[in-house]
């Protein structure tokens, strides 16, 4: 597949990238210049390393919804890649926006081993203790998050499995 620029652009008269496509840095900025962008949810970026074998550095969604799902309104989704070779952009296909969190929730750091992106609402568990012993049996760091419409306000780590050891390995 070539390179999506916006000379192709210009010629299909509309965008017509295929998802996993590569895009030239002007169709990126272009997209998400034109209005203020939406964060790209942690699932699109999993998605573009499992679909694509992409891995997303950065990315964004356009402000302005595309379509429409049973689900929700899709947006055109973008991500980015610098591995010191140069910049590299893509278009990831449709979207739908990333949840807007309020309240407190675990976060279970275990290598994409648990579903809701680690991210579970506080009220799953009888109490912190509970969500450590979960983290635990998984070698998971704990983290327990405070959001207000979608603003993380405060991070606590509750476990940290490897905290017992110093940096050569050994235990303490």
């Amino acid at each position: 597949m070539d390179v999506y620029t916006m000379e192709k652009w210009q010629q299909d008269r509309s965008f017509s990238a295929e998802p996993g496509q590569e895009v030239t840095e002007d169709v990126y900025n272009e997209m998400l210049n034109c209005m203020p962008p939406k964060t790209l949810p942690r699932g699109k970026a999993e998605q573009a390393l499992q679909d694509y074998r992409i891995p997303v550095h950065a990315g964004f969604l356009m402000g302005e919804p595309h379509s429409a799902s049973k689900d929700g309104q899709l947006y055109l989704a973008f991500g980015m890649n610098d591995y010191g070779k140069g910049k590299h952009y893509y278009y990831l296909g449709l979207s739908l926006p990333a949840k807007v969190l309020h309240g407190a929730y675990y976060y279970f750091d275990c290598l994409n081993a648990f579903v809701n992106d680690g991210l579970f609402k506080e009220s799953e568990f009888a109490d912190d203790a509970e969500a450590i012993s979960t983290g635990a049996n998984y070698e998971a760091t704990v983290y327990k998050y405070e959001y207000k419409h979608g603003e993380r306000v405060s991070s606590k780590v509750l476990y940290d499995p490897w905290a017992c050891f110093d940096e050569k390995g050994a235990t303490e």
